[in-house]
C-alpha cells in the first residue's frame, strides 16, 4: 500500500471514530497529507491512529477536552506546526522534544504544572506559547531555543523562574535570563519590606529599632523615602531586606505608588497612643490591596509605652485577608522588637521570589552597584562595573537594567536620549528631590504654578546636604514628568521654550471658574456622551495623573484638584472625581463627541489599570428623556459590560426600569465600544453620499463634515489600537498601515498582477492626519505571499476607506492633495488585488463550523498574514528604519507608528531656565 493510499484509509478510519467530514478535516498539496485539523471536536483523547501519519506537517488538536498527549506523537517528525491549546493537559510528554522540524508549539490556556527540559532540543522552533497555565518555574534547557522568536508565559501567576519582571520583557530577555541562569546560579535570599503610615506614627524610629539602634527622639520627618538594608535570619536561612521607609505626608500619597510592588511583605504602622482611626489603617490596607493585591501584610501598634493598642484585629482580618500579623512595639524601650522581627523572618521566608536561582554574575553587578556611596553614575561607568562581574554589555542596558530598574533597585530610563546617560543607585535620592518640590510653599501658593527659574533654589542640596549640580535640573524635571507629577505650560509665544510648569498635585480644590450643573441634554446640533466610574477606593493621584496626561487638551487652563476641562476639535470634555462618593464623571459633547470621549476614556482606564486590586464599576447613564423630550433627567444607569454583554447577544435594546421606555443599547455604545463600529461605517457611507449629492444647506454642511471627519478619525483609532495592540502582544514590531502603487504608473492587470512590481509606502498612524511617508520599499512577491497577506489587505482595506479622514474636511485640510489622489489611487489597487488573491485552502478552513470564537480565529490567521509582512519589511529595510516612523505609546495607552512631526506632541520639551 503506498503512502498516500495509507494516509487516505487512516483518514477514513479517523472520520468514522470521531464523526467528522474528512474533506474538511484534511489538506491535500500534490496528493501528500500535509495537514489535519481536529480542533473543536471535544475530543477526550488523541486516536491512536495519528501517529501513523508521519507525513504530517501541521496538526491542530486545538479546543478539545484532551488531559493527555500520547508520547507517539514524537514519532511525527515532519510536523512543523503543532496546535494543542484550550484543553485540559497537566503536562506534556518529553517526546515532544524529537518534533525537530517544529517551528510553533501552541499550549496556551491549559493546566501546564511544568514542561519537559527536552523541548530545548527543538532547535528550529520559532513560536511556542505557555501562557494561560499554572508554571511555577520553566526549564532553564529553553534558552538553547536559538530560533525562537516569540515565547509567551504570560498569565501564570505562580511562575517564580523566570520571574514576572523578567516575563514582562518578552522572549529576547526571558531567553537572556535562561541562558546566564544555565551558566551559573545562586539561591537568592532577597526581598523588598515596605513601611508605610501616618506620618508621626515613628515608621523611621521603627526601623532604627529593628537595626538594635538607639532611640532618637528628636529623629527628623522623613521626606519622600528613605531605603536601608536589614539582615534577618531565619533556622539555617540569611536573608536580606531591603527596606523601604515612606514618608507619611499626605502629599506624598501619590508618588508613593511607583515603588509599592506586588511580591513583597508591608508593614503598616499606627500610633497607639493616638488610636486606629488617627492611622487611617483603613486607607493604608485599601492602598496596598489595590497595588498589591496578595503581599502580606503585618499591622505594627507603636508608642505601645504611653497606651496599650485598642484594635479589633479579627474584624481587620475579616476585611483584608492579606493580613498575616497584628504585632505591638515600643521603638522608646525595645517592647516587642525581638517578636516582630521573628514575624518578619517567617513571613519574609514565604515570599515568591525567596530562595530562587539566580544568575551569580547579575547578583555580583549588583552587589558592585550597591557599594558605590554615589546617588548615581553615568552609563558608561554603569556598563563598566557589570561588565567587571561577566555580564555583557546588551544585557546590562537590557535585560539586567530593565530588571533593577522595575524592582526600584535603581532607576535607569534607557529609552530617552536625555534620562539614558544617568543611572541612579539611590532612587531615594530622586524621591527626596521630588519631596522639595511639593513641599515648596511658593508653589502652592502660586496654585500649583512652578517658575522654572526658581528651580536652583528650591533643589539648593539634597538631603546629605549636597548641592544638586545644575546639570542635575533637566533630568530631575524630567524624572518627575514621567511619574506624571508635572507637565510645562506652551509658552505664548511659539518660538520660546516654556518657563513654567504645572504640579497638579498642588492646584486648589476650588475650580477657577463658577461650574454649571453637569448638563442631561446635549446642547442644538449636537449630542453628549457620558460615563460614571464608581470605585470602592479611590487611590491618591488619580485626577493629579489624568490632568496630566490629557494636558495637551487643556488649552484653557481650566483645572482644580479634582476637576479638568478639555477641548479637542471643536468638542468639549468634563472630568470631574467625586472622592466623598468615590466615583468620577466623564462628559463630552460636540458634532461627534464619541471619538474624544474614547481617548479620554481610555487615558482614564489606563491609570486605573494599574491598581490592580482595585474594583471599578463603569456606568452609562440611561437617555430615556432624550426620547420622551422630557426636562427631568432619568435618574438610571447601566452598566458598561451589562450593555456589552447585550450587544454580543444581539440584544439591542433595555428597557429602563423606571420609566418603562426601551433604550437602543446601540445608541448607549455608539462609538466607545468597537460593537458599534460597523454602524459608524454604515453612516460614514451614507454622510459620503449626502455630500456628494450636495443637496445639504452650508450650515450642515459644515457640521456633516465635520461629524464625518470625528466618525473617520474614530474608526482610525480603533483598527490602529486593536491591531498595533496585537502586534505588541506578538512581538511584531514593524508598522503595518500602509498603501500600494503600481511602478512606473502602469494599470492593474488582473491576468497578470502577480508578476507586476509595485511600491509599498508606510503610513503615520497619526489620528486626525494618517500620511503616507515619502519613503517607498520596491515590491514584488510569489503568489504564496500574497496569500498570506490576503488576511491583513482586507482589515487595510477598511482602514483606508474608512479611518482616513479624507473626505471629510476640505481638500488641504486632512490631507494635502497629492497624497489625497494618492491615498484614493492605492485604495482602489488594494481593493483590487485583495479580489483577485486566490484563497488557500487552510484559510477556506476557517469557515467551517466550530467551537473556536470567530474573533479568535481572525486573529490567528491575521497574526500569520502580519508575520508575512513583517518578514518582507525586515528584508527590504534591514536597519529597520521604516521611513522614520518610530513607535509611541500616547498617553491614553495606543501604540501607533509616527513621523517625527507627529512625535513631537508625545516627546520631552527641554527645560528652560530663564525667568
Amino acid at each position: 500500500m503506498s503512502i498516500v493510499s495509507r494516509d487516505r484509509e487512516i483518514i477514513s478510519v479517523l472520520a468514522k471514530i470521531i464523526n467528522i467530514d474528512p474533506i474538511t478535516a484534511t489538506f491535500y498539496n500534490e496528493n501528500k497529507l500535509l495537514h489535519l485539523d481536529l480542533s473543536g471536536l471535544s475530543l477526550t483523547y488523541v486516536p491512536a491512529e495519528l501517529r501513523q501519519l508521519t507525513n504530517l506537517q501541521v496538526l491542530d488538536l486545538s479546543n478539545n477536552q484532551l488531559s493527555e498527549v500520547p508520547a507517539e506523537l514524537g514519532r511525527l517528525t515532519n510536523l512543523q506546526s503543532l496546535a494543542l491549546y484550550h484543553n485540559q493537559l497537566s503536562e506534556v510528554p518529553a517526546e515532544l522534544g524529537q518534533l525537530t522540524n517544529l517551528q510553533r508549539l501552541t499550549l496556551y490556556h491549559n493546566q501546564l504544572s511544568e514542561v519537559p527540559a527536552e523541548l530545548g532540543q527543538l532547535t528550529n522552533l520559532q513560536t511556542l506559547y505557555l501562557n494561560d497555565n499554572q508554571l511555577s518555574q520553566v526549564p532553564v534547557e529553553l534558552g538553547q531555543l536559538t530560533s525562537l522568536q516569540e515565547l509567551n508565559l504570560s498569565n501564570n501567576p505562580s511562575l517564580l523562574t523566570p520571574p514576572p519582571e523578567i516575563v514582562s520583557q518578552r522572549t529576547s530577555a526571558i531567553l537572556t535570563f535562561l541562558r546566564e541562569l544555565q551558566k551559573n546560579s545562586t539561591m537568592r535570599y532577597e526581598a523588598k519590606l515596605l513601611i508605610v503610615g501616618e506620618g508621626g506614627t515613628g515608621k523611621s524610629s521603627l526601623l532604627r529599632s529593628l537595626h538594635n539602634e538607639v532611640f532618637d527622639p528628636h529623629l527628623a520627618t522623613t521626606h519622600g523615602i528613605a531605603i536601608q538594608p536589614l539582615s534577618l535570619s531565619s533556622g539555617a536561612y540569611n536573608m536580606t531586606l531591603h527596606v523601604w521607609d515612606f514618608g507619611g505626608q499626605h502629599i506624598y500619597h501619590a508618588t508613593h505608588q511607583f515603588f509599592l510592588t506586588e511580591r513583597s511583605l508591608y508593614l503598616v504602622v499606627w500610633n497607639a497612643r493616638l488610636g486606629a482611626e488617627q492611622g487611617r489603617l483603613d486607607y493604608w490596607l485599601d492602598t496596598i490591596k489595590t497595588l498589591a493585591p496578595n503581599a502580606p501584610v503585618l499591622l505594627v501598634a507603636t508608642h505601645i509605652d504611653e497606651r496599650p493598642p485598642d484594635l479589633n484585629y479579627p474584624l481587620y482580618q475579616n476585611t483584608y485577608p492579606q493580613l498575616v500579623g497584628n504585632l505591638s512595639i515600643s521603638n522608646q524601650n525595645g517592647i516587642g522588637i525581638d517578636a516582630l522581627k521573628e514575624a518578619l523572618s517567617l513571613v519574609a521566608l514565604k515570599l515568591p521570589l525567596m530562595g530562587q536561582p539566580w544568575p551569580q554574575q547579575w547578583l555580583d553587578a549588583e552587589n558592585v552597584l550597591s557599594a558605590h556611596t554615589e546617588s548615581y553614575i553615568d552609563a558608561f561607568t554603569y556598563v563598566h562595573n557589570c561588565a567587571n562581574c561577566g555580564v555583557e554589555e546588551n544585557i546590562a542596558n537590557g535585560t539586567l537594567g530593565n530588571y533593577l530598574h522595575d524592582l526600584g533597585k535603581i532607576l535607569y530610563f534607557r529609552d530617552e536620549d536625555l534620562l539614558s546617560d544617568l543611572v541612579v543607585l539611590q532612587p531615594e535620592w530622586v524621591t527626596q528631590a521630588i519631596a522639595q518640590v511639593l513641599d515648596n510653599d511658593v508653589i502652592r501658593q502660586a496654585k500649583g504654578i512652578l517658575r522654572h527659574a526658581d528651580l536652583p533654589h528650591i533643589w539648593k542640596q539634597d538631603a546629605s546636604g549636597r548641592p544638586y549640580e545644575r546639570r542635575l535640573y533637566p533630568i530631575l524635571f524630567r524624572l518627575m514628568e514621567r511619574f506624571e507629577l508635572s507637565y510645562q505650560l506652551d509658552s505664548d509665544l511659539p518660538e520660546k521654550s516654556a518657563t513654567l510648569s504645572l504640579i497638579p498635585l498642588l492646584l486648589p480644590h476650588q475650580p477657577p471658574i463658577p461650574l454649571l450643573p453637569w448638563p442631561n441634554i446635549p446642547p442644538k446640533d449636537q449630542t453628549q456622551v457620558e460615563m460614571v466610574y464608581r470605585l470602592n477606593f479611590v487611590p491618591a493621584g488619580i485626577m493629579s495623573r489624568f490632568i496630566v496626561r490629557t494636558h495637551r487638551y487643556n488649552t484653557k487652563d481650566l483645572h482644580w484638584r479634582e476637576g479638568v476641562i478639555l477641548e479637542y476639535e471643536g468638542h468639549q470634555a468634563r472630568v470631574e472625581l467625586n472622592p466623598m462618593q468615590r466615583e468620577i464623571k466623564l462628559l463630552a459633547q460636540g458634532v461627534l463627541p464619541q471619538n474624544f470621549f474614547t481617548v479620554l476614556m481610555n487615558t482614564m482606564d489606563e491609570i486605573l489599570a494599574r491598581f490592580k486590586g482595585l474594583t471599578i464599576r463603569r456606568e452609562i447613564p440611561c437617555i430615556c428623556h432624550w426620547q420622551r423630550k422630557a426636562d427631568d433627567p432619568c435618574s438610571r444607569n447601566y452598566r458598561y459590560e451589562d450593555l456589552i454583554r447585550r450587544m454580543e447577544a444581539q440584544k439591542y435594546t433595555i428597557e429602563c426600569p423606571d420609566t418603562l421606555v426601551d433604550v437602543s443599547v446601540p445608541k448607549l455604545l455608539y462609538g466607545i465600544h468597537s460593537s458599534t463600529n460597523d454602524q459608524i461605517i454604515a453612516e460614514i457611507q451614507q454622510n459620503r453620499q449626502e455630500i456628494k449629492r450636495q443637496q445639504t444647506e452650508l450650515h450642515k454642511l459644515d457640521i456633516l463634515l465635520e461629524k464625518l471627519d470625528q466618525q473617520s478619525e474614530l474608526i482610525g483609532r480603533n483598527f490602529t489600537r486593536q491591531w498595533n495592540l496585537m502586534m505588541a502582544q506578538a512581538e511584531i514590531e514593524c508598522p503595518n498601515t500602509f498603501m500600494l502603487l503600481p511602478s512606473n504608473n502602469r494599470p492593474f492587470n488582473p491576468k497578470n498582477w502577480v508578476s507586476q512590481q509595485y511600491q509599498l509606502f508606510l503610513i503615520c498612524q497619526h489620528p486626525h492626519q494618517p500620511h503616507p511617508i515619502e519613503h517607498a520599499y520596491s515590491l514584488r512577491q510569489a503568489e504564496e505571499w500574497w496569500v498570506s497577506i490576503h488576511p491583513w489587505l482586507k482589515h487595510l482595506v477598511t482602514f483606508l476607506k474608512f479611518g482616513v479622514p479624507m473626505a471629510g474636511k476640505v481638500l488641504g485640510v486632512a490631507l494635502d492633495e497629492v497624497d489625497f489622489k494618492k491615498m484614493q489611487n492605492a485604495l482602489g489597487l488594494v481593493e483590487e488585488i485583495t479580489k483577485n488573491i486566490p484563497q488557500a485552502s487552510s484559510l477556506d478552513s476557517m469557515d467551517r463550523s466550530t467551537t473556536i470564537p470567530v474573533l479568535r480565529r481572525e486573529q490567528e490567521v491575521t497574526g500569520t498574514a502580519l508575520r508575512a509582512l513583517h518578514s518582507y519589511l525586515k528584508s527590504v529595510d534591514p536597519n529597520r528604519i521604516w521611513g522614520g516612523l518610530e513607535q509611541m505609546v500616547t498617553p491614553d495607552g495606543h501604540i501607533l507608528w509616527l513621523c517625527a512631526k507627529h512625535r513631537q506632541q508625545y516627546e520631552a520639551k527641554p527645560l528652560s531656565l530663564q525667568p
